[in-house]
């Protein structure tokens, strides 16, 4: 513990005496330079606009709810900051349904309502889109015996 509060005090008495970013000036051509000052100043403005904007997160936030056996409601709201992505909601929902009827194990899905629009929040707006599917022609799993037999068959 005296340690640490040791080492503390000689962290303090390093930065009474010496400024925190040194005072020197990084040149880039020969009329263009800036202070490490105003670099660290550009770093962190870049940085917090990418941790605002994020262009590596998905544009679409989708969330899905069963309704009954077969259908399925499906929610989509575009983040606040993108660039581009406003025509892709439908592809998304296809993608989307797509996937929904290949785990529960049925053939085809049917689009029973779309809609979408432009929500405007405070201070930002934002694009949602909102659907309900029906899946259809529901392919029950096969047994395993089944299976197997069906193998030796083919083979």
């Amino acid at each position: 513990m005296r340690a640490r509060l040791a080492l503390l005090g000689l962290a303090a008495t390093c930065i009474a005496c010496n400024p925190l970013i040194p005072n020197s000036t990084i040149h880039f051509t020969a009329s263009q330079s800036l202070t490490v000052a105003e670099l660290l100043g550009v770093t962190a403005a870049a940085a917090a606009v990418y941790a605002v904007v994020d262009p590596l997160a998905p544009n679409w936030d989708i969330a899905q709810v069963r309704v009954s056996d077969n259908r399925w409601r499906i929610a989509m709201r575009k983040k606040n900051f993108t660039t581009g992505g406003d025509g892709e909601s439908v592809l998304l929902l296809h993608r989307q349904a797509e996937k929904l009827a290949q785990t529960t194990g049925y053939r085809r899905y049917r689009i029973l309502s779309w809609t979408e629009g432009v929500q405007s929040d405070m201070p930002i707006a934002h694009r949602w889109a909102r659907a309900e599917i029906e899946l259809q022609e529901y392919l029950p799993p096969m047994p395993e015996t089944a299976d197997r037999t069906a193998r030796r068959d083919n083979s």
